[in-house]
């Protein structure tokens, strides 16, 4: 009986080192997965973020020092045409994250397609 005992042991033991690298596998790597994956997207994000206000303010710096004519009463448009990129910028980006229409919506609807044939009894 003792020699059953220590094999029971022995499989018990290994059934829970199995189970315990299953979970490890199963948590530990996909955790790390995702940990890049937000890594790199915030890195991504920042390095978007900072030349579209660099590139804003050089297109204010351009309009201002290489035009003669935003000079006197027009000097606000330059500083007009960088908050105009940075607006079209935000909301290029907010289209871009938007989540995508779900399936619910691009089904067809039934009452649409079916010509009236309940309404007049045939269907």
């Amino acid at each position: 009986m003792p020699r059953r005992d220590v094999g029971l042991r022995a499989e018990l033991s290994e059934l829970a080192a199995m189970l315990r690298a299953y979970v490890v596998q199963e948590t530990v790597g996909p955790l790390r997965g995702i940990g890049r994956y937000l890594l790199f997207g915030f890195l991504g994000g920042v390095g978007v973020s900072l030349s579209v206000v660099l590139g804003a303010l050089a297109l204010v710096r351009v309009l201002q020092t290489e035009t003669t004519v935003f000079g006197a009463n027009w000097s606000f448009v330059p500083h007009l045409a960088g908050a105009a990129v940075l607006i079209v910028a935000i909301v290029t980006m907010a289209r871009a994250i938007r989540p995508k229409d779900d399936a619910a919506r691009l089904a067809p609807d039934i009452e649409r397609f079916d010509d009236g044939a309940t309404e007049r009894g045939e269907g």
